[in-house]
């Protein structure tokens, strides 16, 4: 069954920008460990050396492969159809991950302004309205998607302006000090803020598995990503720049800090702004996320990688699969739990992300879209060697728990491939 074409440029920007940003909100805890100075640096840093040849890389995939299932077609035509299934479920999984940690966090804050200890039931209760809730709007298809995620980036970076203007002359280089928490050492100082760092610009090719929902995907998608960036790097930096500035105590910073520096630089209706940002730009991240989490399995479910009864709709099966899943997650398992395995369990993802160019280039040489990486191969071999060597060393220095942890989840994957092939019945299709 084909899908409709209704995503328009300024509703791709918007839900990638409610994907992918949603705002500073969280970065605050990077700050006591990492020091304001290197967390700056870092962040800002990071918008080059990775955020920018990711960027470049996912605007040529797109451009040349503009097609639903997005990241799993350029598996699929760069490795075949078993590796494609491997890395695809391996990236679908992280994506699950990711997502559901949102609605506990939408219904902590939102519990948490009427009671000081709520019970669990009440707060995973309130979670499973925010999940079953933006799982219907995701069944109403991706025009609906656009528009809600238009009105999610107003109202995050309405109050975001106002804490920047408001505070600007407060900034000074004397907030940056001392680059190094005091009694921590370089390397787990560098480590936090570039950790954070990572998770901040990932998952710029999230949303081209809705390719064939957007109008034009080989222009729009590479045009949006351009405004993005700069947009992305603003909304990281600034806000914290004024925040160091108008609260500088930053060794007793938590989550929530952006709350303290809107009261002090704006009153109540700042606050209030802020904080019905906060709530607005998290249920926002969930639902464009459902987005990426169903579309890659449709796909894959087209190519008789994954049951055929996957196939409908919008895709409606998979959507219902995958709130009982966020329902089931959110229960037994906390914030960080979720956050720290999915992260790690990205980094091989984004490792074949970065290859794929290069082997989509070696084979099929004359193939090209309407945006290419300048400079040929030169060039291209030094845009993705640095992201690359950057997921690496993330990837090597992973504590051994969570090692194991990730290899389990990785583990399950050839397992559910073997599973699939004997449901469909069918040998796995090849790349066109």
């Amino acid at each position: 069954m084909s899908l409709r074409r209704e995503m328009r440029p300024l509703a791709v920007l918007a839900t990638m920008f409610a994907l992918l940003n949603g705002g500073p909100y969280g970065l605050e805890e990077v700050v006591p460990r990492a020091g304001p100075g290197l967390a700056l640096l870092v962040l800002s840093l990071m918008a080059f050396v990775w955020a920018v040849p990711y960027a470049l890389v996912v605007a040529e995939l797109v451009s040349v492969m503009p097609a639903e299932g997005g990241i799993y077609q350029w598996f699929r035509a760069s490795l075949g159809p078993f590796w494609a299934f491997q890395f695809s479920i391996l990236d679908w999984i992280t994506w699950v991950l990711e997502a559901a940690l949102y609605p506990p966090l939408v219904a902590a804050y939102l519990v948490g302004s009427f009671s000081h200890h709520p019970s669990r039931w009440l707060t995973w209760g309130v979670g499973l309205l925010v999940i079953w809730g933006c799982t219907w709007l995701n069944i109403r298809g991706v025009k609906e998607v656009g528009w809600l995620s238009i009105a999610i980036s107003v109202v995050v970076l309405v109050p975001l302006a106002g804490i920047v203007v408001l505070g600007w002359n407060r900034v000074g280089l004397a907030t940056l000090g001392p680059w190094i928490p005091e009694g921590e050492s370089p390397s787990t100082a560098l480590n936090y803020a570039l950790i954070w760092s990572l998770w901040s610009y990932s998952g710029y090719g999230a949303l081209a598995s809705a390719s064939e929902e957007i109008v034009a995907p080989e222009r729009t998608y590479p045009r949006a990503l351009a405004i993005f960036l700069p947009l992305s790097l603003a909304t990281f930096v600034l806000p914290l720049l004024v925040a160091l500035g108008v609260s500088p105590a930053w060794r007793q910073w938590e989550n929530g800090q952006f709350n303290q520096v809107a009261l002090l630089l704006g009153g109540g209706w700042l606050l209030a702004c802020n904080v019905a940002a906060v709530q607005i730009s998290t249920v926002g991240m969930f639902n464009s996320e459902l987005l990426v989490v169903s579309r890659v399995p449709f796909a894959m479910a087209r190519d008789r990688q994954l049951p055929p009864f996957l196939r409908h709709g919008t895709p409606v099966r998979i959507l219902v699969l995958a709130a009982i899943l966020f329902s089931l997650l959110t229960f037994f398992f906390d914030f960080l739990q979720l956050l720290v395995v999915g992260t790690w369990l990205a980094l091989p993802t984004y490792l074949l992300t970065f290859a794929c160019p290069i082997i989509l280039r070696w084979r099929n040489p004359d193939t090209r879209g309407p945006f290419r990486i300048p400079g040929g191969w030169p060039v291209l071999l030094a845009i993705t060697l640095v992201p690359s060597s950057i997921a690496l060393y993330v990837l090597l220095t992973i504590e051994w728990k969570l090692l194991v942890i990730g290899l389990c989840f990785a583990g399950a994957i050839p397992v559910m491939y073997a599973l699939s092939r004997w449901q469909t019945r069918q040998p796995a299709s090849t790349p066109r």
